[in-house]
């Protein structure tokens, strides 16, 4: 994912925008101000993804602290480089734990949280740690940006260079987690953290393939089973993403058809015949139905629940 790049006010002075000029593009809509004296092309922060936003105003909150801000919560899981699904970005928080002096600047959303202080790096920005980071999450976010968020760090954790899960190491790092959530008992959303390090699972290898196992799991689908292997051709094997009462079902994200990277130089015509290919091979492979939904399907569980009653797949 490319960084959203900003413009402080002397970066435009600079490059020969005059102050007029400047009116002029905030006013037709143009540039964007994202905090004062920081703007960016308002057309590509439309578009952007709540990730880059997170960075964007993390980088520029930094340019204007008087020392080194430690950035956390939904602002430090984007510069770990999680997934903020459904996530509608504020002020960049900051963790100021006890030292009041740290990064002192306007703008920000200060947390005053007990912390032990650790932080890392994160291209050139302080951040609280990835446990840190999530448990912060765990317990601020919605539920949905939260289960994501999890899931994600935990596949980072324990993802082998085979692509193998070491469940082992993911299990350490829930237990990591777990600890701090027995610090903060009675603090705010920790009922939710408890919920959701309980249900977290570095199998899922998407927001929506973690939104999509939560929802199945508050509509009371039981055995669910997770990335189901299917024999493929040359030895290989296809895995399906989940597999209820018989029938195996799969999460559709747009993510696999726009993003170059994703692609491996294929064409997004390319990709959606072989998604086909593969497909009807499952399908004849498996003898079992295939059902298909995307972010649409599951904009809440309401709308799942009837998406899959409407396509007669599950009771």
């Amino acid at each position: 994912m490319s960084e959203l790049l900003t413009h402080s006010r002397s970066d435009l002075t600079r490059s020969g925008l005059s102050d007029r000029a400047l009116r002029e593009a905030l006013r037709s809509g143009r540039l964007l101000r994202i905090r004062n004296g920081h703007f960016v092309d308002a057309r590509t922060w439309e578009s952007a993804h709540p990730e880059q936003r997170e960075v964007a105003a993390a980088r520029a909150a930094q340019r204007d602290a008087h020392g080194r801000h430690v950035f956390s919560h939904a602002t430090g899981a984007a510069l770990h480089g999680l997934p903020l699904f459904r996530h509608s970005p504020g002020k960049p928080h900051v963790m100021i734990g006890n030292d009041t002096l740290s990064g002192t600047s306007t703008g920000v959303a200060r947390h005053h949280d007990l912390w032990d202080g650790e932080t890392t790096e994160r291209d050139g920005l302080l951040v609280t740690t990835l446990a840190r980071t999530t448990f912060d999450v765990l317990r601020t976010c919605r539920a949905e940006t939260a289960v994501a968020c999890i899931d994600a760090a935990m596949r980072r954790i324990a993802l082998r260079a085979d692509r193998r899960i070491d469940h082992q190491r993911a299990d350490a790092f829930r237990d990591e987690v777990i600890r701090l959530i027995r610090t903060a008992t009675g603090k705010r959303g920790v009922k939710q953290a408890r919920e959701l390090i309980a249900f977290a699972d570095p199998r899922a290898e998407s927001p929506g393939e973690s939104v999509s196992r939560m929802y199945l799991a508050r509509l009371g689908y039981e055995r669910v089973e997770l990335q189901v292997p299917i024999a493929a051709p040359n030895g290989r094997a296809y895995t399906v993403d989940f597999r209820v009462s018989g029938v195996l079902g799969e999460f559709d994200g747009a993510r696999k058809y726009v993003d170059r990277g994703l692609r491996a130089g294929r064409s997004a015509e390319q990709v959606v015949l072989d998604e086909k290919r593969r497909e009807d091979w499952i399908r004849a492979r498996s003898s079992e139905r295939f059902v298909r939904w995307t972010n649409q399907e599951i904009a809440t569980p309401d709308h799942f629940l009837r998406f899959l009653r409407s396509v007669n797949v599950w009771p």
